[in-house]
């Protein structure tokens, strides 16, 4: 810094690097665009798309069979805790080595209910956040995907997408793939409001081990002036979960090596395979067509990608870039970090096992792909190739979606939800002092001490 004629002056290297950093945020994170619907008119659409997401989770064959089985950690680890363990206790209790916030939340609401509303409390609450959040990314995604059909498809993928339809559907304990994808809209939603965008990055990253790889996009918002509260409070959250996840135990699912060419062939499977066809499609595939379905996959992805990076403005490409590196990302570090030979390729069932990880990194993509089919390019021939794609991606996807309801994906047909509260009641009432209550998957229980049932 020199003085001249008495007032300093503030190197311009300097004095620059906070004006293009903001500059640059400004050009990366534009603006959603005011609706020209009148206020009524839009509620009342946002309300009724809220009501087709309820309705498509709940009522699909493999949803209404949610509503009558209780699912995995909803009950052995959540519910378990929430009927005999103090609230405060089971909010910041860890499991499987991080916080569970939302979820426990959700339970804790569910223990004090009747305990033979469980199933239908479980179904209900794990289908609103995920509803909520296609509606985020749809008013969202308005500053990045301007023609309404393309933003519309890409926000229903939310709900309607496969992957997310068979073993993560209607679960609490699989919502934070669902969050980590939302969260990552609403890093980038600069006018979104301020008090509900910011309590559900908070509940979101106080409820997913994976939060940190939006800390990228949550520092690049920081550069934006106003609206610091929301990134501001995300990296706060995902402080405590990461502190958390230091000193909290978690035991691996196996201590298999991880082999390089199994977790890549596994990743290209479970992305952009099963984004476009599903798990249970890709068990029908893979094994007569080999990577065929692969490569058919990866160019049905790969053309509206280029055409992103192509044609695309700074924000659009930086989308693009994003969507395809924590698609990747996501993906791989999930397949590493829980590596065991049943998720080989050439097991049974292909990519069925574990299908939950398919969720998030198969909606990064498709926000990458989303680019490409929004764009209006000035070339007469890039038009028509466009139009082409959007049309050939969704009879794709449409496809998937009616193929996987028809087959009854995720149909659970254990042990009904109702019957195995009454067998409890009744070891109770003949005198034992805890109920087994059991549940989906095959050989899921928990027990209750029966002075527990009494409240």
């Amino acid at each position: 810094m020199s003085v001249v004629d008495g007032d300093p002056v503030v190197d311009g290297t300097a004095a620059s690097a906070a004006p293009r950093s903001r500059a640059f945020a400004e050009a990366v994170l534009p603006q959603a665009p005011p609706s020209a619907l009148p206020r009524g008119r839009l509620a009342a659409g946002y309300g009724a798309a809220f009501a087709a997401a309820m309705a498509f989770q709940l009522l699909m064959p493999a949803g209404w069979s949610r509503l009558e089985r209780v699912w995995a950690e909803d009950g052995a680890r959540f519910l378990l805790d929430g009927i005999t363990q103090p609230f405060t206790a089971n909010l910041v209790a860890p499991y499987g080595g991080y916080l569970h916030v939302l979820p426990r939340l959700a339970a804790e609401l569910v223990s004090v209910l009747p305990l033979e509303w469980a199933a239908v409390a479980f179904t209900v609450l794990a289908a609103v956040p995920r509803a909520l959040v296609a509606l985020l990314v749809f008013t969202a995604s308005g500053g990045y995907l301007r023609p309404l059909p393309v933003r519309f498809a890409h926000a229903a993928l939310v709900v309607v997408l496969p992957a997310g339809n068979s073993e993560p559907l209607d679960n609490v304990a699989n919502l934070h793939w669902f969050l980590l994808y939302g969260v990552f809209w609403a890093l980038l939603w600069r006018s979104g409001p301020r008090v509900p965008v910011t309590a559900f990055v908070v509940l979101a990253a106080l409820s997913s081990p994976l939060v940190f790889v939006l800390v990228p996009v949550a520092l690049l918002r920081l550069a934006v002036p106003r609206g610091r509260v929301v990134p501001l409070a995300f990296l706060a959250a995902a402080a405590v979960q990461g502190l958390v996840m230091v000193f909290a135990e978690r035991t691996p699912y196996s201590h298999d090596p991880a082999d390089p060419v199994q977790v890549l062939l596994a990743g290209l499977l479970r992305v952009p395979v099963v984004a476009f066809l599903g798990s249970e499609q890709v068990e029908r595939y893979y094994p007569v067509h080999g990577n065929l379905p692969v490569l058919g996959a990866l160019l049905l992805a790969g053309l509206p990608v280029l055409a992103g990076l192509r044609w695309g403005d700074r924000a659009g490409r930086l989308l693009v870039v994003l969507g395809v590196g924590y698609g990747a990302l996501v993906i791989a570090g999930t397949l590493v970090a829980n590596w065991t030979r049943v998720l080989q390729v050439q097991q049974p069932g292909v990519v069925t096992t574990g299908q939950r990880y398919s969720v998030a990194p198969c909606l990064f993509l498709f926000s990458a792909v989303a680019v490409g089919l929004a764009l209006v390019p000035r070339e007469r021939w890039a038009r028509l190739a466009v139009g082409a794609g959007r049309v050939v991606v969704a009879v794709v996807v449409l496809y998937s979606v009616v193929q996987h309801v028809r087959v009854d994906g995720g149909v659970l047909d254990g042990v009904p939800w109702g019957e195995s509260v009454a067998r409890g009641r009744g070891q109770c009432a003949a005198g034992a002092p805890v109920a087994r209550f059991e549940h989906e998957p095959e050989n899921w229980f928990f027990e209750v001490p029966c002075h527990h049932l009494d409240r």
